[in-house]
């Protein structure tokens, strides 16, 4: 295996039965539909780059550190209790799911080939 080659086989994360692997629980669509919700319901707290306003950062060491090794349904499910904070629990499935695909992306996590969805959030966050 090439320098490149183990680089890049060492740097793609990936969710599988809760283990980390090469892709991702979320499809690249579903992240890229993702970035529109945030910016509809999320970014004025956290910014459309994630990095933080009134709310904290949705990415970096102090982020990964509070996420790091859980399941991502519990990021999901704080998500929708707690967010948007002017009106908890008012976002759907609908929305919820691709706005926790996107921070995933931007958290380093590569997409796969299926949606994230209520059912399909076991995976762990990577550490």
């Amino acid at each position: 295996m090439t320098t490149i080659g183990a680089s890049l086989a060492l740097g793609t994360l990936m969710f599988a039965g809760g283990a980390l692997a090469d892709a991702g629980p979320f499809s690249q669509k579903q992240a890229e539909d993702g970035k529109t919700k945030f910016n509809n319901h999320c970014a004025q707290c956290h910014r459309p780059n994630l990095a933080g306003g009134t709310g904290p950062a949705l990415t970096g060491d102090e982020f990964k550190k509070k996420w790091a090794g859980k399941p991502v349904a519990e990021l999901r499910t704080f998500i929708h209790e707690k967010m948007p904070q002017t009106a908890p629990g008012s976002l759907g499935d609908d929305q919820i799911d691709p706005i926790v695909a996107f921070v995933l992306s931007k958290n380093g996590v590569q997409p796969g080939d299926k949606d994230l969805t209520k059912d399909s959030a076991s995976a762990q966050f990577p550490k």
